[in-house]
């Protein structure tokens, strides 16, 4: 650890150098009291696993992470030119011509994340970072959700910051693509005139202009501005989800079109650059193959995982009929048949999503034995215990019994079940 470069309610961001390569990094340390929480550490590793395959020239990139009672740690790339906000702050507004660029690569960005299925949520200043060449960067993801999971969205309470937030956001509705569109309308509005258009004292009015107010006339902020950006604008921050537009890229190429039109009457001082969205920029935003080859398929990539649906119910089906005492299976087959992604992408989302009983609030770990396999099962108990556990090793060693007992210890009530999966299980006994 270097120093820390950030603060917030969820927890912290410091400048840290990996040792082994001499790589300069973030991480990100959410606080225990919301690491700690159940449903986020059910989730934890899926989600993390969700943006670390959203590989974008464009995403920070999530090198490494994990979990334990003191908190959770992201570890990402460092990037030195601080965030939009930060620059907003010192400067004042951006020019119309880097703000297009702005666009250009945040809504390709946005645009590779919802084509595979990810939202963002709380797209703001904060989360556009900047390197020295001027390059904008989509970080995090922190409350980022798989579009396949509505019955979690639907349940969520109001998440995002209120100067962004969507209309439908704020009702509690399914965000979607045409949220973050909305986000990113705001934000451009932000760039432009170096403030946000609704800003108050109190979140609550924020949120009820947000609801209520069309964005201000643009150009009583910025004069030499043209008239028709208003229109761009009140598009992209329509109230009705469905006025807007389809997709980043539309408002990114729509604001670029119109900057390039009434470039001869800006200001000498403006910036030259091209400011179209190329076609091998484009080529990116194609969804990613979801086929693994030789790699086994993991829990995140479940929505792609095709072709063993008949197994998965007759897996499911014997673990419902053995009782709910000393629940045991083994996947046995040849090597390279698919047995670890079958229980990763098939089998434990399936669990997750209470398909083996609804009434259980499931916790999911995997390990690999390796040589020493009770440390490895010590780690994989930490990753989801909310308390410090000394003495686990012992605990795990002592008898047959000492896995129940420390499985009581790390569930955090009656109504909490832990399934184990153990990949390479005969490593076990080799």
């Amino acid at each position: 650890m270097q120093e820390q470069i950030g603060a917030g309610g969820f927890g912290a961001v410091y400048r840290a150098v990996q040792p082994s390569i001499g790589r300069e990094v973030a991480i990100k340390i959410i606080l225990p009291q919301y690491a700690n929480q159940p449903e986020f550490i059910r989730r934890f590793e899926t989600e993390a696993q969700l943006v670390a395959r959203l590989e974008h020239p464009h995403i920070v990139p999530l090198y490494d992470y994990w979990r334990d009672p003191n908190g959770a740690y992201l570890v990402m790339r460092y990037l030195r030119g601080g965030s939009l906000r930060d620059s907003l702050e010192e400067h004042g507004a951006w020019e119309p011509a880097r703000v297009v660029r702005l666009l250009n690569q945040i809504s390709a960005a946005l645009t590779f994340a919802h084509v595979n299925g990810v939202i963002h949520r709380d797209l703001k200043t904060d989360n556009i970072l900047i390197d020295e060449m001027g390059n904008t960067y989509l970080t995090d993801f922190g409350i980022a959700k798989d579009l396949g999971r509505e019955e979690n969205l639907t349940k969520d309470n109001i998440l995002g910051t209120p100067a962004y937030l969507a209309p439908e956001q704020i009702r509690g509705q399914v965000a979607t693509p045409q949220s973050d569109i909305y986000a990113l309308g705001i934000m451009t509005f932000e760039a432009l005139t170096g403030h946000k258009p609704f800003y108050d004292v109190t979140p609550a009015t924020v949120l009820f202009k947000q609801l209520h107010d069309p964005l201000p006339d643009i150009t009583e902020f910025v004069p030499n501005l043209p008239p028709a950006i208003n229109m761009f604008l009140q598009r992209a921050t329509s109230k009705d989800p469905e006025m807007r537009y389809d997709t980043t890229l539309a408002f990114a190429r729509d604001l670029a079109s119109l900057i390039r039109e009434s470039a001869p009457g800006m200001p000498s001082g403006t910036p030259t650059m091209d400011v179209s969205i190329t076609e091998a920029e484009e080529a990116i935003f194609a969804p990613q193959n979801p086929y693994k080859g030789l790699r086994a398929f993991q829990q995140a990539d479940s929505d792609h995982f095709f072709g063993r649906e008949e197994l998965i119910d007759r897996l499911l089906t014997y673990l419902s009929t053995i009782g709910d005492k000393n629940r045991f299976l083994a996947v046995v087959g040849p090597s390279g048949s698919g047995k670890s992604s079958v229980v990763k992408a098939g089998l434990l989302p399936q669990i997750a999503h209470k398909q083996l009983d609804q009434e259980i609030d499931w916790f999911v770990v995997e390990l690999v034995p390796g040589t020493h396999p009770l440390e490895e099962l010590e780690a994989a108990g930490l990753s989801i215990a909310r308390d410090e556990m000394p003495g686990l090793l012992g605990m795990l060693q002592e008898n047959d019994r000492g896995l129940v007992r420390a499985v009581k210890r790390i569930l955090p009530d009656e109504n909490s079940e832990l399934v184990i999966f153990i990949d390479q299980f005969e490593e076990v006994f080799t």
